[in-house]
């Protein structure tokens, strides 16, 4: 299974704790920018990680009271499917 890299700049966000310092108050103000790419990041492990369970002996009958969704939420996560927020384009 391919993993993506933590994107930067959470992978360094463990060093910030300790004295404030204007490095730390920039790292974190980057780190705050840069949510969107931690949740596409966070997407695409999740996707990945339903794939395998999915392409295991599970089924998403199995899966979805274990992971508190329904099966075709299962199903829609493990075929990349999001419930996006984002406005839908006029048809």
């Amino acid at each position: 299974m391919d993993r993506f890299p933590l994107p930067e700049p959470f992978a360094a966000l463990a060093d910030l704790e300790g004295e404030p310092t204007v490095e730390q108050a920039r790292a974190l103000g980057q780190a705050l920018n840069a949510v969107p790419a931690l949740q596409k990041w966070l997407r695409q492990q999740r996707q990945l990680t339903f794939r395998a369970l999915l392409d295991g002996p599970q089924t998403k009958e199995d899966l979805a009271p274990r992971l508190e969704l329904s099966p075709q939420r299962v199903a829609d996560i493990a075929s990349g499917h999001s419930r996006s927020k984002a406005p839908r384009e006029p048809k």
